[in-house]
């Protein structure tokens, strides 16, 4: 009888002791054993366009891999990069946009041992990605306002021009540097972010809130404001923002300024399956780092935490930065 008690009260005590006593062991990485490389296209299975920016892409992808030390050296694990397709819904009717986009990622498959069993990390391994042709990526946010067809879908707030690196390379970063992009474009192409006025903004909100039933009182509220604004505020470039916290666009320079992407942009005697535009996520001194001090630090703090390097930021740290519009496509002559 005393067993049985006994039994009871270490099962009882088995099923409300905290999950953190029966973890699994930490896994052991091991960073000499040598990998492969391997390149899918996602959306191959699309049709013939597809097929043909998987292949340009791959392009992408095989350079990345020669010219960036961490992958060339490809120990310690598998690389693979994977193309991904984007659902485009209304995104291929707006004016600005052209062209196949997708997402081109490169998944670092560790080597590992865990529980006494080798392996491979599979599922959501560390990785690093950028957009291909994707006019919603690379800025400061998608306004996400008004309806299909407006103005308003295509608006974009940008984060301020830190430095152009080379022609065809432009790094865009907020303040606290936790918000930076890489922009790498044809510079022989007009310019790909252009500046709407606030007129065109206002007028265009104005238009969409009037022709919605459920947006009338916003559009009552509204009008108002913009018949108070003086002419030269309508003719200046927009920025988001405002004191009533709803209009939310002003002239007077004060937040972010709003852009559209330029539809004379893109080269459009090239095949849809040209890459013409690439966003990378990018801070100089990696994410939220103010100096190179704190990037030191940062790295040491995140192998001594994960027994693993952070692949993504070391991959960043090596990019070719000024050679990178090289892979931008121009017209052939």
């Amino acid at each position: 009888m005393k067993h049985q008690h006994a039994a009871l009260f270490l099962l009882s005590v088995s099923l409300v002791m905290p999950s953190w006593l029966f973890a699994q062991s930490p896994a052991t990485y091991f960073p000499d054993k040598q990998g492969a490389y391997s390149f899918y296209n996602n959306t191959g299975s699309h049709g013939g366009e597809y097929v043909a920016f998987g292949d340009q892409v791959k392009t992408l992808a095989d350079y990345f891999h020669q010219n960036i030390p961490v992958m060339k050296a490809n120990t310690g694990f598998d690389l693979k990069a994977v193309l991904f397709g984007m659902w485009n819904g209304p995104y291929t009717k707006r004016a600005g946009n052209y062209g196949v986009r997708g997402e081109l990622r490169f998944d670092f498959q560790l080597f590992l041992k865990e529980n006494g069993k080798a392996g491979k990390w599979t599922v959501e391994p560390p990785a690093w990605a950028f957009y291909i042709n994707n006019t919603e990526a690379g800025h400061g946010g998608n306004l996400k306002e008004g309806n299909e067809g407006s103005l308003l879908p295509e608006l974009f707030t940008v984060f301020p021009l830190v430095k152009e690196i080379a022609p065809g390379v432009r790094y865009y970063d907020c303040e606290p540097r936790t918000c930076g992009s890489l922009v790498v474009f044809n510079p022989d192409r007009p310019s790909f972010w252009i500046p709407v006025t606030v007129r065109e903004v206002v007028e265009a909100k104005l238009a969409s809130y009037k022709a919605d039933k459920d947006n009338k009182m916003l559009y009552d509220f509204i009008k108002p404001l913009v018949d108070n604004m003086s002419e030269d505020e309508l003719k200046a470039p927009a920025y988001f923002g405002s004191e009533d916290a709803i209009l939310k666009v002003n002239g007077k320079g004060e937040g972010l300024q709003l852009m559209r992407f330029n539809p004379e942009y893109w080269d459009r005697a090239l095949p849809p399956s040209a890459v013409q535009l690439i966003t990378m996520v990018y801070s100089e001194y990696g994410y939220g780092n103010q100096n190179q001090e704190d990037q030191e630090t940062a790295e040491r703090e995140f192998i001594h935490n994960n027994g693993h390097p952070d692949y993504s930021q070391v991959v960043r740290n090596s990019l070719p930065i000024k050679d990178l519009s090289r892979l931008i496509a121009r017209t052939r002559k």
